[in-house]
């Protein structure tokens, strides 16, 4: 951590660099709650001008949408999201690069910002139905249930809080629609007005991470995602060396290192996630890249993979 990173706010770090503070401020302290802890007292107003906005929205949902929205002004690589379903909404949270690991304390340091702001909608008592967490607990689940008197699920896909859809129509205390929507022209301007300091095939793999076990990852919806043409894409990849192909592949490869060293997702799970017609073709394709069949990476990782994934041995 430069020195400058404690007085500057304008000073950008890499995420990495930041997660890796959490997790060593957490064993220096010998605290593993240091994450969650930080995440209740954090003060959101040191967001700046994207705080303004998420409090000045005129209800949780536009708060939480406008949250996401424009979470890249202040942390990239990383995806906040907002699903709303007929019964419940979805407020999940999560890394993209999968090679930033571990991150639990970032994990329930962010999870806690996000449902500090849900509470000062809802008011302080209100308790999610579930709460999720990618990673696996470094104390019982049974104090974080009794914690947050909610439902506490770990080994996730991702990081999540799961609350009634009606709760997005509450009021925000400070809400003031008129200001809102000034403070979000503001937001969207500086968005599109920042250069990015990613290449463009780290921000194609980004985009990729997103899509990946979610929706159907094509040059044309990443070439949207970015805000480019299907043409404009190409070029910029062609003139860094790349080409879409290959940076898919990469990605998709990286993601099933992490997805097989750090889950028990049997290999058909884990070739579907990828965007894969099956599991063959998935094998096919991390043993051509990487030298080994999936089974085989996994067996040398964590030895006692097989007996716990029996449904798979016979096509590794």
């Amino acid at each position: 951590m430069p020195d400058a990173a404690w007085s500057n706010d304008n000073i950008e770090i890499p995420l990495t660099n930041f997660v890796r503070l959490l997790e060593m401020a957490a064993n220096e302290s010998a605290n593993p709650a240091f994450g969650w802890e930080s995440g209740r007292i954090f003060d959101f107003h040191a967001f700046g001008d994207l705080a303004q906005a998420v409090l000045e929205a005129p209800t949780l949902g536009v708060a939480l949408t406008t949250f996401s929205r424009y979470l890249r002004l202040v942390q990239t690589a990383s995806e906040l999201r907002l699903d709303v379903g007929e019964r419940r909404a979805v407020v999940t949270y999560r890394i993209l690069d999968p090679d930033i690991w571990p991150r639990q304390q970032d994990a329930e340091f962010s999870i806690s910002v996000i449902l500090a702001l849900i509470q000062h909608s809802l008011g302080d008592e209100w308790r999610p139905s579930t709460v999720r967490f990618e990673h696996q607990p470094s104390r019982s689940e049974q104090s974080w249930n009794e914690e947050l008197a909610a439902e506490c699920t770990f080994g996730a896909e991702a990081n999540a809080i799961v609350l009634p859809v009606g709760a997005l129509d509450c009021p925000m205390p400070s809400g003031d629609r008129a200001a809102w929507r000034r403070r979000s022209s503001e937001l969207g301007r500086t968005l599109g007005e920042r250069e990015p300091t990613q290449s463009t095939a780290a921000r194609v793999a980004e985009a990729i991470f997103a899509c990946l076990g979610r929706e159907p990852v094509s040059q044309i919806a990443v070439a949207r995602r970015l805000g480019l043409s299907r043409r404009s894409l190409r070029r910029r990849l062609e003139a860094e060396g790349a080409s879409f192909s290959s940076v898919l592949t990469e990605s998709r490869l990286r993601l099933a290192r992490r997805t097989l060293a750090r889950t028990d997702r049997t290999l058909a799970q884990i070739a579907l996630d990828l965007g894969y017609s099956d599991q063959s073709a998935f094998t096919r394709a991390f043993k051509l890249g990487d030298g080994l069949s999936p089974g085989r990476y996994r067996k040398f990782l964590v030895p006692d993979a097989p007996a716990r994934l029996a449904p798979d041995s016979a096509s590794r």
